[in-house]
């Protein structure tokens, strides 16, 4: 059964250039919803196995692989276990939003912290929530940013919606980036996007060759850039990790993928596209 297909002719055109030019290659992928299937406890979220083994293969015979994502990187090394993958010796970790780094290639760690307004924000969150009796919402501690996760609701899209007016004056009021998600508000004391860091880490690497795979509101300015750079010149590819939550997210893909299977799949036909050229 197919779980991806081509949406527009810059799929094809960058499995082209990737085959002309595996050096030069680019591929950055989110965690949660692209790698890793959403669950409802966060800290139990896993890579996809067919997701490690597809990456495992791609890994020697591409430039680049990055994982640039919302959640700390030391989190994303521990339920990715980055360590114990094969292929996977070279890969970058920007978590955060690109605020916090790990190289697989040097061990170098960005140490993590709180500021004070990402605690004074976590307390008056927690007031809020004992003021308002909502069960099911959980929190999640990032260092530099809180998530507030509602998947767990009885009723996720009313509490969902009760929060979200809550949760915009806490964040207005301690200076945070309110970020929304699936199920989730997160505040983070970085106005950094993934945009942001997916630029930086194609001016380090000079990639010409970028794909993006994302599932999320946090991906869009990720995917915003990939369309901005194919205008000058650089062969990039969208790749939307499709879910019935965000169905409009689509919209931006030139490859639409039937979640982290479909996602998985994709990177395995890229592995064997560049193991025939």
């Amino acid at each position: 059964m197919t779980t991806w297909h081509a949406k527009t002719p810059a799929a094809h055109d960058f499995l082209a250039a990737a085959a002309a030019d595996p050096a030069g290659v680019l591929i950055a992928l989110d965690f949660d919803g692209t790698l890793a299937p959403i669950v409802e406890d966060p800290e139990t979220s896993a890579m996809q196995p067919e997701a490690a083994k597809a990456l495992a293969e791609l890994g020697p015979k591409v430039g680049h692989l990055a994982i640039i994502t919302g959640r700390p990187v030391a989190k994303v090394r521990e339920l990715g276990r980055l360590e114990r993958r094969a292929g996977l010796g070279g890969v970058i970790v920007l978590g955060q939003y690109g605020a916090e780094r790990w190289d697989a290639r040097t061990g170098v760690e960005t140490p993590p912290e709180t500021p004070q307004s990402v605690a004074v924000a976590t307390v008056q969150i927690r007031r809020a929530l004992a003021d308002l009796g909502l069960p099911g919402v959980h929190l999640e501690d990032k260092g530099r940013a809180v998530a507030v996760h509602v998947r767990r609701c009885p009723d996720p899209a009313a509490a969902y919606r009760t929060l979200k007016p809550i949760v915009t004056g806490i964040a207005n009021a301690n200076a945070l980036v309110l970020e929304p998600g699936k199920h989730v508000l997160e505040l983070r004391s970085s106005s950094m996007t993934k945009g942001d860091a997916l630029r930086q880490l194609i001016a380090e690497t000079g990639a010409s060759v970028v794909a993006m795979c994302g599932d999320d509101l946090g991906d869009l300015p990720a995917f915003d850039l990939l369309r901005e750079l194919r205008g000058a010149g650089l062969a990039t590819c969208v790749v939307v990790s499709g879910s019935h939550e965000l169905p409009a997210l689509t919209d931006h893909a030139d490859v639409v993928a039937d979640g982290p299977a479909g996602v998985a799949a994709w990177l395995a036909a890229v592995s064997r596209h560049l193991g025939n050229r």
